[in-house]
């Protein structure tokens, strides 16, 4: 186990590409740390303009389909009650101008091999001229427009037959963004949209219609309307909020958390409503089963990167080029604080261990020549006073164990002078139940089940690794070592692994172990074929030993793998195959059958010490004061979720995208 104050790593003497993929990446994050993660994939659909855009977006949801809408580019009116229709014939929404068909879209038409198309709106949306060529091009066309919104928006509920449903959705016929708010509910549950001045209903609803969801505030429908339909029998709900955002996240499908569509909120153009891809998306709302989620072209809304954080979709489509919604709001509404910080301390921190059992974090300071015990659920905070500096802790059979130095690790402090103590704390009572000094400079520490005690020499070169007795603190048996070397307990308890950190190149060796005495070692075949840091961790079902600068090994020392990033330390969910690595401000999360990234979080601090426990993750950082230039300890906290990417992205290609951002 590595101390923290011991950080000092060769890292930029390796060639390895993904060494200098994550400098990079850390170098764009700028280390600010104050943003995670929050969707595992985020895809832009768009065209070089919104008659491009909304035969990208046919082509991303649709192999083929049997029904094209075709609706006007320049002006919502008529489009906006298409959610249902595209939901009930499964058909995405094309655009065009009112005489002149653009020959993509015909293309496109024929690519799905379409056979019927839905015209929305009269001559005056979309010509005669356009039908014809649609005709003379073999389709059938059925052409859904009355003399006004309110009417044509009643005819293409009868043609979806969705106004033989008991339910109803009520909007402004002049609020564009309280329609495309309610676009999502329709296209995906099939509800007919009926549009209403503020006041009146100019079309009535249906008789069957038991139940109206009216979407927007008193101001865009008030209450002459409420009561209107309430005298008819009508239920009457409604979605609204301070602002088209709002209204638009209180009418967010909770339930539909896989994934989202983040459409331009505002209008195209400053003195007409003009919503192009949000009208185009509806069907892929349907497709997808995703909300719709309005956003300002320009500026992040607040009600919006909330909703995004609490949802955490794991899957984003941006609808519309840079000019729809810019890259900068995507960043800022789609990254998001991954991780909260449970406490702040005021001390150094050089080494910490959590409890398995207890929600507590021991904690060594040489501030104080203490070892601190954290509760994390109470903030309770208790410390013991050592005799020396304390530098390693090793959590073992309910018992704390220390090491404690007398000097500063030297090449030239031979072994016939070195002194250091060990201290054991008993964790229920958090007292200290002994401490005895040893002739070794202790450098590091593990410990087996049967409470013997297992320390690596600090100084002289060549020096030992040690056993000791827990109830006598006598040696018990040694074999030489490298000095400072790093040691892991093999989860069978049968054998230490050791990385040497003094000689190049490094060597990983295990030394066999019974009764408290070593019976054996063997090296590791590969002297310098991989490059090595100085951290080793065992996986918890003792199938690898995983090595800071990536190189993964069998728990027979057999090479297996190669992990994409280097860390500071690994965390383990083998419940649910999986495990977290902890570098600079980010947690990866790994498949642990593939060693593959699937999941990332970006934190507040730098990691330092990572524990999963109890379905979440603790994480002891550090960060840098901006205002005094001084570093501070954190304890960190973050609950991660099981987010599979699509098995066509690649781990590089979540690195080239954080690296974009």
């Amino acid at each position: 186990m590595k101390t923290i104050a011991w950080r000092e790593r060769d890292i930029f003497k390796t060639v390895r590409l993904v060494f200098f993929l994550m400098m990079l990446f850390v170098s764009l994050l700028g280390i600010t740390g104050n943003k995670a993660v929050a969707a595992s994939f985020i895809e832009r659909i768009s065209g070089d303009n919104r008659i491009e855009t909304a035969i990208q977006i046919s082509m991303y949801g649709w192999e083929q389909a049997e029904n094209v809408i075709l609706a006007r580019a320049d002006n919502p009116a008529d489009a906006l009650s298409s959610a249902s229709l595209s939901g009930a014939l499964d058909a995405p929404i094309l655009l065009t101008y009112p005489n002149n068909l653009s020959n993509s879209v015909l293309d496109e038409i024929n690519r799905l091999g379409a056979s019927t198309v839905y015209l929305l709106g009269g001559t005056g949306a979309i010509s005669a001229e356009i039908e014809k060529k649609l005709t003379d091009n073999g389709l059938t066309v059925v052409r859904l427009g009355g003399n006004n919104r309110f009417e044509t928006a009643a005819k293409i509920n009868n043609e979806a037959k969705t106004s033989l449903n008991t339910k109803a959705i009520v909007v402004n016929g002049y609020a564009i963004a309280d329609a495309l708010s309610a676009s999502s509910n329709s296209a995906n549950n099939q509800i007919p949209i009926y549009l209403s001045m503020k006041s009146t209903l100019p079309v009535e609803l249906p008789e069957n219609i038991t139940e109206v969801t009216i979407y927007g505030g008193e101001g865009v429908v008030d209450k002459n309307v409420v009561t209107h339909l309430n005298q008819k029998g009508i239920k009457v709900t409604r979605i609204g909020g301070s602002t088209r955002y709002e209204t638009n996240i209180n009418a967010a499908d909770l339930s539909k958390n896989e994934n989202v569509i983040i459409v331009r909120g505002t209008s195209t153009k400053p003195n007409i409503e003009d919503y192009p891809d949000a009208v185009a998306g509806a069907g892929l709302s349907q497709k997808l089963g995703a909300n719709i989620i309005l956003s300002h072209d320009s500026l992040p809304i607040s009600v919006v990167a909330n909703h995004l954080e609490e949802q955490h979709y794991p899957n984003v489509y941006v609808l519309g080029g840079p000019g729809a919604v810019s890259d900068e709001v995507i960043d800022e509404i789609t990254f998001f604080l991954g991780s909260k910080v449970e406490k702040t301390f005021d001390f150094n921190v050089i080494d910490a261990v959590i409890d398995p059992i207890n929600p507590v974090i021991y904690l060594l300071s040489d501030d104080d020549n203490s070892v601190k015990m954290y509760n994390y659920n109470t903030q309770e905070l208790k410390s013991i006073m050592l005799n020396a500096r304390p530098e390693q802790i090793y959590f073992e059979n309910n018992k704390i164990y220390i090491t404690l130095v007398h000097g500063l690790h030297s090449s030239y402090w031979w072994d016939e002078d070195q002194t250091g103590e060990i201290a054991i704390v008993n964790a229920d009572t958090f007292k200290l139940e002994k401490s005895f000094s040893i002739n070794l400079d202790p450098f590091d520490i593990v410990v087996d089940k049967d409470g013997y005690i297992y320390v690596s020499g600090g100084s002289g070169q060549w020096t030992d690794i040690k056993s000791y007795s827990p109830d006598t603190g006598l040696e018990r048996s040694s074999y030489m070592i490298s000095e400072r070397s790093y040691l892991e307990m093999h989860p069978s308890q049968s054998k230490v692994y050791a990385i040497d950190t003094s000689s190049s190149p490094r060597d990983i060796t295990q030394f066999f172990i019974k009764d408290g005495k070593f019976t054996g070692k063997m090296d590791s075949p590969y002297h310098g074929d991989y490059d090595l840091g100085d951290i080793i961790k065992a996986s918890p079902d003792g199938g690898y030993l995983f090595n800071d600068f990536g190189n993964v090994f069998t728990g027979n020392l057999s090479y297996a793998a190669q992990l994409e990033v280097p860390f500071n330390d690994l965390a383990f969910d083998l419940d649910q195959n999986r495990f977290f690595s902890g570098i600079e401000n980010v947690i990866f999360e790994y498949d642990y059958s593939t060693f593959e990234i699937y999941n990332y979080y970006v934190i507040n601090g730098e990691a330092i010490k990572t524990f999963y426990k109890d379905g979440k993750m603790y994480i002891l950082s550090s960060m840098t004061v901006s205002s005094t230039g001084l570093q501070e300890f954190t304890l960190e906290s973050l609950t991660p979720e099981p987010v599979f990417m699509d098995e066509d992205v690649s781990s590089l290609e979540i690195l080239e995208s954080l690296e974009d951002n």
